[in-house]
């Protein structure tokens, strides 16, 4: 069933977040005309002449919601209205709409709780491949520098697959300890461990297992992996006895796989059997384009969460946002956005960008920006070289 929408937005962001929400649930973007759900972001912001046109142009049956954080009565002749209040959660939106139009979205459990944001051409191409590459049996590999989502996209790829997810990381683990947490071991292999315990390979039987940064894996461990990938079994320590797995592995890399086969920290057969699926998650500061989604995004779910009255973020914090080089990525976004929310957009600008930029970003207004940021070689330019000179390791992972 093709459900049309429109948007009309008196907070710019917080519409725009709106429009690709609707757009990821698979909704059609349409002209007041057309549209059977017409969005009132923030009416009263909204111009009365604006407003006036609605009945007149509307189709007979389409439906106005209001999206507001503050509820304002609303009149539109035979049109029904209903009302949505901010801040919200995807999820909120979703199962709103769903009651609202009796209807089931085509979204999987993760796209509904915690979508895959971005309107990058690289993240658009990364959601489109999810639900082909998990229906394969192969491996697949993540790469990108710290913070950029690799267990949120392996989450993604999961939700089209039945079965567990177990996340394997070794961040915290003793070497001595990863084989045995991993391919689990037989009685008396650990001291004054009696009984024989099982792995990550076990519990997730056929689910998908996500190895968090493979290369902290010792090389032997990765020729165990390799041993599965080829076989389709594993030997638990201090067994002579296969045991066959139908998991699916989606590994992660936080170092370029150049920089670690140069090291002799990842093994070559290990990196050609995975080099098939492959994704690369971009750096934040090479998706400029998402970074006022992203923030919309956080703003509104941890304003959710801390039940705290919608802000929205200035555009003198949105130009330091843009020449920031951001080295933790998505998820320092998400603590800056945090702190926003719990203390204040003036502590956060006295704390967090104390340096004044070397270039200054001239916008009039934030729909200056965003029309920028998605046509404009020239800014992006501007803002790369922001970036050189705060001496940034553009090649790096952190």
């Amino acid at each position: 069933m093709m459900i049309s929408f429109c948007v009309l937005a008196g907070d710019e962001l917080a519409g725009r977040y709106l429009n690709h929400l609707l757009s990821l649930a698979k909704l059609t973007p349409t002209l007041v005309d057309r549209a059977k759900l017409i969005f009132l972001v923030e009416p009263q912001k909204i111009s009365p002449e604006e407003l006036a046109r609605i009945p007149e142009e509307a189709p007979p049956r389409a439906r106005i919601i209001a999206v507001s954080h503050k509820r304002k009565t609303l009149s539109f002749g035979h049109l029904k209205i209903s009302y949505f209040k901010r801040p919200f959660t995807p999820e909120r939106l979703y199962s709103f709409l769903e009651e609202e139009l009796n209807c089931r979205f085509p979204l999987s459990p993760e796209e509904y709780r915690h979508p895959f944001i971005g309107e990058d051409e690289k993240i658009i191409k990364i959601r489109e491949a999810i639900p082909v590459l998990a229906r394969l049996p192969e491996p697949i590999l993540l790469f990108g520098p710290k913070g950029v989502g690799k267990e949120l996209l392996a989450r993604h790829i999961h939700a089209y697959r039945q079965g567990r997810f177990v996340k394997f990381a070794t961040s915290a683990l003793p070497e001595e300890m990863i084989d045995p947490l991993l391919f689990g071991f037989g009685p008396g292999v650990i001291k004054k461990v009696k009984k024989a315990k099982e792995g990550a390979f076990a519990k997730v039987e056929d689910g998908v297992l996500y190895l968090e940064n493979i290369e902290n894996l010792p090389l032997s461990t990765q020729q165990r992996l390799l041993l599965f990938l080829e076989n389709g079994y594993f030997y638990p320590l201090g067994s002579k006895e296969p045991v066959y797995s139908k998991a699916k592995l989606i590994l992660s890399l936080s170092t370029p796989p150049e920089q670690l086969l140069k090291e002799g920290r990842l093994l070559p057969e290990l990196f050609f059997k995975l080099a098939e699926f492959t994704l690369h998650l971009p750096p934040l500061r090479e998706r400029l384009i998402d970074l006022p989604l992203l923030a919309q995004h956080f703003l509104e779910s941890y304003a959710w969460v801390y039940r705290r009255e919608i802000v929205s973020i200035s555009l003198k914090l949105f130009e330091r946002f843009l020449l920031y080089p951001w080295p933790k990525n998505v998820a320092e976004l998400e603590e800056v956005v945090k702190d926003i929310v719990i203390w204040g957009e003036e502590k956060v600008l006295k704390e967090k960008f104390t340096r004044a930029p070397s270039i200054k970003l001239k916008f009039r207004n934030l729909e200056e920006m965003l029309t920028r940021l998605l046509e404009e070689r020239e800014l992006r330019e501007q803002i790369e070289s922001s970036h050189k000179d705060r001496g940034v390791n553009r090649t790096g992972s952190r």
